[in-house]
């Protein structure tokens, strides 16, 4: 009895397809898998299933609209791009060919955690600058002031901690994309 409810939801849940996005950026990079984005002051802030980043708008080529759907899995989907699709075979690519799109992709990494890190900077130093012009309206506070001061710089030194820790997070991914450039190279 239970197998045959639980086969009734099975089949009363409906195929869910989700829209992607694939961006072509000028430098002849491609990057995919990007859930949504969002145009903001001159910047592209793509959303991906594991984080975001920014990416300036003058360096993008074109964004166009993938369609995925959940249910099938990337290997039935391989399955099927197989079955439907003639057969010819293409060489395999040769380790150069895969070396120099390595290096190419890293590359474009590499370009988009620099521009990730200035945004941090940028954002890191108006916070900085916001909290400096809390604490130095006046020179000195009685009691009660210096808690409305410090109530009002609470919130700031919050944001100024997460991109400190953003910051700390794209300098690592940068080292560590460096690194496998240098191993390629």
């Amino acid at each position: 009895m239970r197998r045959m409810i639980l086969l009734i939801l099975v089949l009363l849940l409906p195929v869910s397809s989700e829209a992607g996005y694939k961006i072509y950026l000028k430098n002849g990079s491609e990057m995919s898998g990007i859930v949504t984005y969002e145009k903001r002051g001159g910047e592209v802030i793509v959303y991906f299933d594991t984080g975001s980043m920014a990416i300036s708008e003058k360096d993008i080529l074109k964004i166009e609209e993938t369609a995925t759907t959940e249910k099938e899995s990337p290997d039935e989907q391989k399955k099927k791009e197989k079955q439907e699709s003639p057969a010819v075979v293409a060489p395999p690519p040769s380790p150069v060919d895969n070396k120099s799109a390595r290096v190419s992709a890293l590359t474009a990494d590499l370009d988009n955690v620099n521009a990730e890190i200035r945004t941090a900077e940028t954002e890191e130093a108006r916070l900085v600058a916001s909290i400096n012009e809390i604490k130095g309206r006046r020179f000195t506070y009685n009691y009660y002031q210096l808690r409305q001061m410090e109530k009002e710089v609470e919130p700031l030194q919050q944001q100024l901690f997460g991109i400190q820790q953003k910051k700390a997070d794209l300098i690592q991914r940068k080292a560590s994309i460096e690194g496998e450039l240098r191993a390629l190279q």
